[in-house]
C-alpha cells in the first residue's frame, strides 16, 4: 500500500514533464528508506524530498530528457518510417535512448543518496553506469517493462506501477551503492561536488 501511495505522489508531482527529475529522486530516496524500515511519514518524506531536491532535479533532469526525445524521435523515424535501409541508424539511436534512460536512473538514484553538484551528479551517474554494465542492463530493462505496461494501459497502472517499479530500483541501487561504499570506490562523507552521502 505504501509504494502504491508513493506512486501517486510520483506521479502528481511528474505531470509538470520537467519536475520529473525531482521526483523520481523522490521516489528514490523515500524507496530506499522504505526498503530498510526507515520511511516514517511517506507523504511528509517524500514532499520534503521533492523540495529539496527541485532545483537540482529540474537541472540534472534537463540534459537527460532533451536526449531521450532526440534519440526517441530519431530512433522512430528510422525505425518506423525509413525502413529497412535505416536498420544501422535505428540500432544506434536505441541504444543511445537506452543509454540515456540508464544514466537518469543513476543520477536520479545519486540525488537521492548523495550530495553534490549538478555536475558531479550527472558525472557520478554515468560513471556508476558504465561500471555497473550489469546491473544497468537489468534497471532498464526494469524501465522499459514498466513503460511498456503503461502504454497498454495507459495511466491506470501510471499512478501505482511506478512505486512498485521504484521499490525494486531502490533495492537494486541500495546493493550498487553499498558494494561501491565498501569497496572504497565511493564515500559517506557529505561533501558539496564530491561523492558525499547525505
Amino acid at each position: 500500500m505504501l509504494m502504491l501511495y508513493a506512486g501517486m505522489l510520483w506521479f502528481v508531482c511528474s505531470l509538470p514533464i520537467i519536475t520529473m527529475g525531482a521526483a523520481s529522486a523522490a521516489l528514490m530516496e523515500v524507496m530506499m528508506k522504505l526498503s530498510k524500515n526507515q520511511e516514517g511519514y511517506i507523504g511528509a518524506s517524500f514532499f520534503a524530498a521533492f523540495r529539496a531536491n527541485l532545483r537540482r532535479g529540474i537541472l540534472v533532469w534537463l540534459p537527460f530528457l532533451i536526449s531521450q526525445i532526440l534519440w526517441g524521435v530519431n530512433a522512430f523515424y528510422y525505425g518506423v518510417l525509413g525502413g529497412e535501409a535505416f536498420r544501422l541508424q535505428t540500432v544506434i539511436f536505441s541504444l543511445l535512448l537506452l543509454c540515456s534512460m540508464g544514466a537518469a536512473l543513476y543520477a536520479f538514484a545519486v540525488m537521492a543518496k548523495f550530495e553534490n553538484t549538478v555536475k558531479g551528479t550527472i558525472v557520478m551517474a554515468v560513471a556508476l553506469a558504465v561500471r555497473n554494465p550489469g546491473w544497468t542492463a537489468a534497471l532498464v530493462v526494469l524501465q522499459v517493462l514498466a513503460l511498456f505496461v503503461c502504454w497498454f494501459f495507459v495511466y491506470l497502472p501510471l499512478l501505482f506501477f511506478m512505486g512498485i517499479v521504484g521499490y525494486v530500483q531502490a533495492v537494486m541501487f541500495d546493493h550498487i551503492f553499498q558494494r561501491m561504499i565498501d569497496q572504497g570506490m565511493i564515500t559517506e562523507q557529505r561533501q558539496e561536488g564530491a561523492y558525499g552521502e547525505k
